[in-house]
């Protein structure tokens, strides 16, 4: 596989924070990047107090520099149906705008939001073999309002459960 996965323990994100909330590139856009810093800023605080997981991939063939992204998992409840469910929660998906809505071929002809999803789905099946979770669940950065990447979550499978709902959800 020419890409790896990092998982940071507490006390790591603890002692690498600024070295974490400098691994990449932000948004060219100032609003955005602010916006992209305060929320990493907040998983890696939150992860910090073993609240969350902090994952990186990097590419292992060394075509691409760096950290390409980070997602951050947790463990949840939301309600769905009028019922709380126990949930895996992915608290933030980033990724390195250097290698943002590219596919890479040496990458299985991926993008790199697709294999932190991927991951993501992945850690959701470890969790379901301790825990009855159900659904891999997200909130898009801007909300409904944001149509790219609610379209971009819809094609890799997340939906909404109602109209009501700002969280999109992933029945695995």
């Amino acid at each position: 596989m020419p890409y790896q996965f990092n998982s940071y323990s507490a006390s790591k994100v603890k002692s690498e924070k600024r070295s974490l909330l400098n691994a990449i590139e932000f948004s060219t856009n100032y609003t955005r990047a602010e916006r992209e810093k305060a929320l990493l800023s907040q998983a890696i605080s939150f992860a910090g107090n073993n609240g969350s997981k902090i994952y990186t991939i990097k590419d292992t063939s060394s075509t691409l520099k760096g950290i390409l992204g980070f997602i951050a998992l947790s463990a949840s409840e939301v309600m769905i149906d009028k019922t709380k469910k126990p949930v895996v929660l992915i608290d933030l998906l980033l990724v390195n705008n250097n290698y943002r809505s590219k596919t890479y071929e040496h990458l299985d002809n991926s993008k790199i939001s697709r294999l932190l999803l991927e991951y993501a789905a992945s850690q959701f099946y470890e969790v379901r073999e301790h825990i009855g979770v159900s659904y891999l669940v997200l909130y898009p950065d801007g909300g409904k309002e944001n149509i790219n990447l609610v379209e971009y979550y819809k094609s890799m499978g997340f939906s909404y459960a109602t109209n009501k709902h700002e969280w999109m959800y992933m029945k695995l």
